[in-house]
């Protein structure tokens, strides 16, 4: 299995202070899946993504991509493995402002030695009138649009989603969805996406639903839509 969760445990606080964020999760996700994470605020989807993405710590269980196990590993090496595996796109752009569109996303081709080709990419992502300008001079879609190259430029392993819609009106947000679609199936990719929107969760291949930290149901999804057919 290309993804592998396993008993993830992750406890914040200390003595009568503490709680539980994630109460054992587990979870595979195959090579080129999406997989949606669906649950309300306090579900603990964002803090599974960031343990996923190796930014918070775990406190038991093990997350492996390919073989590769990051309870185990230095701070120097859990650097290289985010480098080598993965591409983060949050609600909020994160682009540098004094870069222009295609300055933007080589910042992420200088993380890998395996990069995509950035005229290419930047044709895919329709962007190509746009490649010069600032983010000051984009749309809230341009911007969503040029961090999620910055975040596939690199050729990840995986592309990890946290409410990449979050900050866009229902237009724009379609127009983002069926592009990560598209990267998708261009570059099969790896997709694990958290989201509250139940009409998103439409688009991928599998659905997972979390509730006061834990995992209340985890299903293939054999009506899956199109993004570009969603309604939302």
């Amino acid at each position: 299995m290309f993804i592998e969760i396993d008993n993830i445990k992750k406890t914040y606080g200390s003595g009568e202070n503490s709680y539980y964020a994630l109460k054992g999760i587990s979870f595979r996700v195959k090579k080129g899946e999406m997989v949606v994470l669906l649950g309300p605020s306090g579900s603990g989807k964002s803090t599974l993504l960031n343990i996923i993405g190796g930014i918070d710590t775990l406190d038991e269980g093990r997350v492996g991509i390919n073989g590769e196990f990051i309870e185990t590993m230095s701070e120097k090496n859990r650097i290289a493995y985010r480098r080598k595996n993965l591409g983060y796109v949050f609600q909020s752009y994160n682009l540098i402002p004094n870069l222009t569109v295609r300055e933007n996303i080589e910042v992420g081709a200088y993380l890998s030695k395996e990069h995509l080709n950035v005229d290419e990419l930047i044709d895919v992502l329709g962007l190509k009138k746009h490649e010069n300008k600032i983010p000051a001079q984009l749309s809230g879609g341009q911007q969503q649009r040029t961090s999620i190259g910055r975040a596939i430029v690199k050729n990840p392993n995986l592309l990890l989603c946290d409410e990449p819609t979050g900050a866009l009106d229902s237009d724009t947000s379609k127009q983002i969805l069926e592009l990560i679609e598209k990267v998708k199936d261009t570059y099969n990719t790896s997709i694990i996406m958290v989201t509250h929107n139940e009409n998103i969760a439409k688009m991928a291949d599998t659905i997972i639903r979390l509730k006061d930290g834990q995992i209340i149901s985890n299903e293939v999804n054999n009506a899956k839509v199109k993004a570009s057919e969603l309604e939302l």
